[in-house]
């Protein structure tokens, strides 16, 4: 019995290999199924007319330019320029106005006029809005030899048009370049349209890096300027000293976390429905590296390191903010006065707006 299943298993597998190998169709069949049939047309027969809609034509070679390099791109490299959809065709960008522009058609009419003033290329308006601009010629030259050896000579020259076309809200325009005229000395020196389009995107590229490098010295310069301050000392509606900030009291209470971590005070709780800070202030001491690297101090306030309430007030001017002690009662004004100094260091520390 046990000899009986064992072959019947070995039948029953040979018969699935078996019906396995019939499921796969054969590849070959199907590739002869696909191959073009071509007619037999008998001698006393016409031929029938074949439909040519996929023939290939024969045409002779490419005519026209053919350029053997890539196209030169516009570099939108200023955080004001953006790329426009016929940059691949021509020289033209946009420029947008931001913090570092100010307005934007007077700031692009100045830096145009550095650009080409730096290269000693003189530039002429055309309008009387100072819109438009053509270019004296710009030439190119080639060096050869070394040292005291070497010669320049003049490959070719170009006078290109500037033009800048703000939209009507002021907020954006656009800058486009355009060769005017080009003139060669050396035949290897003639422009294509490919290669006058590749000359316009350079100098295009040119005034885009002018606008970058103003907008990263504006940048600078704000970067350095000291920070005006509004906070002042004075009285709330209960004739107790406090400081008093123009910011309203949303945005005040938002911002004085950064200027509590400069003053080294501690936050224990926050009470956001009568907007009060309860803190822990400690004398900040001055490390060794610090001193070291030349850091300046931290702010010293003129009070004891204890527990204190910070509590802010609608006013009329803006925000009233209340330096109490733990118990709630107002510090006196000569320690509001000269806590004012340390106050106004560390909100400019913290780069905040108060």
């Amino acid at each position: 019995m046990h000899y009986w299943k064992k072959s019947c298993i070995t039948l029953s597998l040979s018969a699935m290999l078996v019906s396995g190998c019939s499921v796969f169709k054969d590849e070959s069949d199907t590739r002869i199924q696909r191959q073009q049939v071509t007619l037999d047309i008998p001698a006393d027969l016409a031929t029938p007319r074949q439909p040519g809609k996929y023939d290939i034509p024969q045409v002779g070679n490419a005519a026209g330019d053919v350029a053997d390099k890539s196209p030169v791109l516009v570099l939108a490299t200023a955080s004001s320029s953006r790329i426009t959809d016929e940059a691949e065709k021509l020289a033209r960008v946009m420029f947008e106005r931001n913090d570092l522009t100010g307005e934007l058609v007077p700031f692009l009419q100045s830096e145009i006029r550095d650009y080409f003033a730096a290269q000693n290329i003189q530039l002429t308006a055309t309008d009387s809005a100072n819109l438009s601009f053509e270019t004296d010629w710009i030439k190119r030259f080639k060096t050869e030899g070394f040292w005291f050896w070497q010669n320049a000579q003049q490959l070719d020259e170009a006078r290109y048009a500037i033009t800048v076309d703000p939209k009507p809200h002021g907020r954006t325009a656009i800058v486009t370049v355009s060769l005017l005229e080009h003139r060669y000395f050396d035949r290897q020196a003639e422009l294509s349209s490919a290669a006058a389009r590749d000359n316009e995107v350079m100098l295009l590229n040119g005034l885009i890096n002018q606008v970058a490098v103003a907008e990263i010295e504006t940048a600078i310069v704000n970067r350095d300027r000291v920070q005006e301050v509004a906070l002042e000392p004075g009285l709330n509606k209960a004739g107790e000293p406090a400081f008093i900030t123009s910011q309203s009291i949303d945005v005040t209470w938002s911002q004085l976390e950064p200027v509590f971590e400069q003053l080294n005070f501690t936050v224990n709780d926050i009470n956001r429905s009568v907007y009060t800070y309860y803190v822990s202030y400690t004398k900040p001491s001055r490390g060794m590296w610090s001193s070291l690297m030349g850091k300046e101090a931290p702010p010293v306030l003129p009070i004891a390191d204890s527990d204190y309430q910070i509590v802010l007030q609608r006013s009329d001017a803006g925000t009233v903010i209340n330096l109490l002690s733990k118990d709630g009662q107002p510090l006196a004004a000569d320690t509001i006065v000269a806590a004012y100094e340390p106050f106004v260091a560390a909100i400019r520390a913290a780069k905040v707006e108060l």
